[in-house]
């Protein structure tokens, strides 16, 4: 009988954790966006995405030809987004909010 309860304490606690996981996995959101400047894209520009919601997250990416960039794994909750360009002074910034897993933010910034 020991054995038998000894067993689905060890089946409950892998669950447990496996679920735990995956939902951890899963509250990840997208952040797409570009940065602009009235002569146009702003290329190679580093963006840098911070998390209001857990404060030992930061991702950075690099814009594209077209100033494009995508963070593909923000956390939900408060972002903040920072541009800066090849000698590290900021150029552009903005907030946005990641509502649920999975959900897609598009944010447009203007370099200064």
């Amino acid at each position: 009988m020991k054995r038998v309860v000894w067993r689905w304490l060890v089946v409950a606690a892998a669950v447990a954790v496996l679920a735990s996981t995956a939902s951890a996995q899963s509250a990840m959101g997208i952040v797409k966006g570009s940065v602009r400047r009235s002569t146009g894209p702003v290329v190679a520009a580093r963006v840098v995405i911070d998390s209001a919601a857990d404060s030992s997250y930061t991702a950075s990416t690099t814009t594209d030809q077209d100033g494009a960039f995508t963070i593909s794994d923000a956390p939900v909750g408060g972002i903040a987004v920072r541009v800066y360009d090849s000698k590290d002074r900021l150029i552009a910034s903005g907030k946005a909010t990641l509502r649920h897993a999975g959900e897609t933010v598009t944010l447009v910034l203007q370099a200064s």
